[in-house]
């Protein structure tokens, strides 16, 4: 018995190894060919065939694969950046067809479609509804085709092809490495002020950015980090949800190398939200952590830890807490037009857009404009606000003002539902594992927590890069799937996960 379990040791580590060194060839060959010059197309060509092979041999990692390159955006930037075409791209998510083809058929399980996949369905139900009211139906139906690819094909696929702890835990670290690579290379950007390179469209970047005051007393412009993203405030609440899931993994691997490692990619993702000097993240981030507490999920030692950060970013940043105070600003807009007119031009147009689709909703309360419509509807409506005049088509800037304008108050309550179910069932498998087993516990509050972040920074973004949304809703519900129907530890009984041999 002995003897055969030093040997599904050392062929664990074999294949953990080799594989490893196969993704560093492959990395190396990517590198060669870029700085090369070579056509993206030549190598897509090498590439995908190894891995169609690796992901029929061990499912799981084309899992890991693609959920590392939809979050990092790599797939985009070489299509936007290198001419890689974009019907390749658009196939990244078909990476999780092979695991679902070996669960279905190989393995001959079920389809996983929980509760609140019948409300994202209904969700599309009632978008529907709303094209055919649309005034222009053609490009509403479109924005809805899209919509449907990134948001309820992306769920069902990225559910269905994460069914046991070790691929969950894989796929945390999966989208912790592309966090970890994003924050890297727009850190070192940060550090070195090269904001005139792109960093092969990895560390795009906001060139007007805001004005600060150096150390000479001089007013200068802070160029802000949009990472490979190419949107700023959406690339910080990208990074921001992807620290409750760091930390996670920091608190429950085992083995002291993974706990460092985890730490490390972590205070990586840090950097890379810190960057983008985000007024709104920040926001969110404190809305999130006061939900969090009403819940009862954070320890003061935790809060505290958090407070230390904050000061160590903000005597790191001082820019950044310019930005932050710039914040007091928002509180002229409670008080009256005149005020608003005064204020920060960012937050007076924030301001003007949110009553246009205010405005919208209260107009058309139940379907809404259509999908996607609102922009074309904001000049319009933002006049009536009397804060000032949009020029163009604008965006809602808000979470539920945007879904509610395009999708009408029956729309966002099934989106709000679904988001609702998924963190009560969380918040149920926390509390039944408090305290037999923590690991799981702290899993579900950190998929909680993530969610929480989305919601809140919400506020200030609209529904766009639903592809990140959908992705991380997905791994929750994937979470409460998984412990909710079973009660194996997130630890294999050998002190950490068996990503040897995932599939139970």
């Amino acid at each position: 018995m002995e003897a055969t379990s030093n040997k599904s040791d050392v062929q664990h580590l074999a294949y953990l190894w080799g594989s490893w060194f196969a993704i560093a060839c492959l990395g190396l060959t990517a590198s060669f060919h870029v700085l090369s010059g070579a056509s993206p197309v030549w190598l897509a060509v090498f590439v995908l065939p190894v891995v169609l092979v690796a992901g029929y041999l061990k499912p799981y990692l084309a899992t890991f694969a693609c959920l590392f390159l939809i979050y990092s955006n790599l797939p985009v930037v070489a299509a936007q950046f290198h001419g890689l075409p974009y019907a390749i791209v658009a196939m990244t998510p078909a990476m999780l067809l092979l695991p679902l083809a070996y669960f279905l058929w190989v393995r001959g399980e079920g389809v996983i479609f929980p509760w609140e996949g019948m409300l994202v369905i209904g969700m599309v139900v009632v978008q529907s509804f709303g094209v055919m009211f649309s005034r222009a139906p053609d490009q509403s139906f479109s924005d809805l085709v899209r919509s449907i690819f990134e948001g309820l094909g992306l769920f069902f696929l990225v559910i269905n092809a994460i069914r046991t702890p070790e691929i969950l835990r894989g796929s945390f670290w999966a989208i912790l490495a592309a966090g970890a690579l994003m924050g890297a290379v727009t850190g070192h950007q940060y550090l070195t002020n090269n904001y005139q390179s792109d960093y092969g469209g990895l560390a795009q970047a906001d060139q007007l950015g805001f004005s600060e005051v150096n150390e000479r007393g001089v007013s200068v412009i802070r160029a802000r980090s949009a990472g490979p993203i190419g949107e700023k405030n959406r690339y910080a609440q990208n990074m921001l949800m992807l620290l409750p899931i760091g930390v996670c993994l920091a608190l429950t691997e085992r083995k002291h190398w993974l706990k460092y490692l985890a730490w490390a990619a972590t205070g990586l993702t840090v950097i890379g939200w810190a960057v983008t000097f985000s007024r709104g993240s920040v926001v969110g981030l404190a809305g999130a952590i006061v939900a969090a507490v009403c819940l009862g999920y954070l320890r003061p030692r935790v809060l505290g830890g958090m407070g230390i950060t904050a000061v160590l970013i903000l005597a790191v940043m001082p820019a950044y807490r310019e930005r932050i105070t710039s914040l007091l600003a928002a509180s002229q807009l409670i008080s009256s037009t005149q005020s608003i007119h005064e204020a920060d031009g960012s937050l007076r147009s924030r301001a003007t857009i949110m009553m246009a689709a205010a405005n919208v909703i209260a107009e058309n309360p139940l379907l809404g404009v259509g999908q996607g419509m609102f922009p074309s509807y904001a000049r319009e409506y933002g006049k009536k606000s009397g804060y000032g005049v949009l020029e163009g088509n604008w965006e809602a800037h808000n979470l539920y003002l945007g879904i509610g304008a395009d999708s009408g108050l029956l729309g966002l309550s099934c989106f709000l539902a679904a988001i609702g179910v998924v963190i009560v069932r969380l918040h149920r498998i926390r509390r039944q594992n408090l305290e037999t087993d923590p690991a799981i516990a702290l899993t579900a509050t950190a998929l909680v927590f993530t969610l929480l972040i989305y919601l809140m920074s919400g506020m200030f973004l609209h529904f766009s890069y639903i592809r990140y949304f959908w992705l991380i809703f997905a791994l929750a519900s994937a979470t409460a799937t998984i412990f909710g129907r079973s009660s194996t530890s997130l630890q294999s009984n050998r002190g950490s996960p068996n990503y040897s041999d995932p599939i139970h």
